[in-house]
């Protein structure tokens, strides 16, 4: 039970933020100590004038953490001007950031595969990886298509049947390789779990958003030109490039949603409460 300002609240929400927030700054024992000064007397005065307004104490406290913002987010902008940020972590966060996009980026061919997979059985091999029209093979080629596929009733039936194996199965198997990256990813994060980290928010909010926003966006339109352009050549082949631009598109999407919510989570310079406030000028 703590006592603020003549009023008495249980599980004081306003103490957590600051617990929060302390150990996520950096910086001199001064500057840290001015910001959570300064911190506290915002978020008090905030919730003193909603429950002036009519809300409880409690719903009060909610709203005015809720327009303050992450503590990580406020700790990142004063830490940016307290102390620098050696090379080496940079780095560090960049390769961490570039082992999981990549791991995700493994995965997303996977599941490409899988799609090229199911374009294969509904619309036919031909339309996921036949060739275009004007490719021949010789005998010796032919025959070793029919050898695989001795049923598909002719060399080109049988060499789309090859190649839209080869399309599925190398992505699969790539995507295979990301689950593993992704789940060493996954076990190195969580034997870190629990250490302060020395350099909190090195990068941007939305940064790893923003890359794979970015990257999946052009992948997708990319991709989805070369669908195109199979299309229109005679159809055969379409499926290897759209199976692709579907789940590049669906990756952009996905990403585009978080970085849309991060970017909704930032308030307005002038907003009442807002962390900008407070980081317009550095302490000391």
């Amino acid at each position: 039970m703590r006592q603020r300002r003549g009023t008495s609240v249980p599980n004081d929400l306003i103490e957590g933020y600051l617990d929060r927030l302390l150990t996520q700054l950096r910086g001199s024992a001064h500057d840290v100590r001015r910001i959570l000064s300064e911190t506290e007397e915002h978020l008090r005065d905030a919730t003193a004038e909603l429950v002036a307004a009519g809300a409880s104490e409690a719903d009060a406290q909610r709203q005015a953490i809720a327009r303050f913002g992450d503590p990580g987010t406020l700790a990142r902008r004063f830490s940016t001007r307290l102390a620098p940020v050696p090379p080496v972590a940079v780095a560090a966060e960049l390769a961490r950031v570039a082992v999981l996009l990549g791991a995700v980026g493994l995965v997303a061919i996977g599941a490409s595969g899988a799609l090229a997979e199911l374009l294969g059985r509904v619309f036919g091999p031909a339309f996921v990886a036949g060739d275009l029209p004007g490719v021949t093979y010789t005998a010796q080629r032919c025959a070793e298509f029919l050898e695989y596929f001795p049923n598909a009733g002719g060399c080109a039936q049988a060499a789309a049947l090859h190649h839209w194996g080869e399309v599925v199965e190398y992505r699969v198997a790539v995507g295979v390789l990301g689950l593993f990256v992704l789940g060493g990813f996954t076990l190195w994060r969580r034997r870190r779990r629990g250490r302060e980290p020395q350099f909190p928010g090195i990068l941007p909010d939305g940064f790893s958003a923003t890359v794979a926003t970015s990257l999946y966006g052009v992948a997708a339109a990319v991709l989805a030109l070369q669908s195109l352009g199979a299309f229109l050549a005679g159809g055969e082949g379409t499926g290897q490039w759209l199976s692709g631009a579907i789940v590049a598109l669906a990756m952009a999407v996905v990403y585009g949603t978080s970085l849309y919510r991060t970017v909704l989570t930032r308030l307005p310079v002038n907003a009442p409460g807002s962390p900008s406030q407070t980081c317009r000028r550095p302490p000391g």
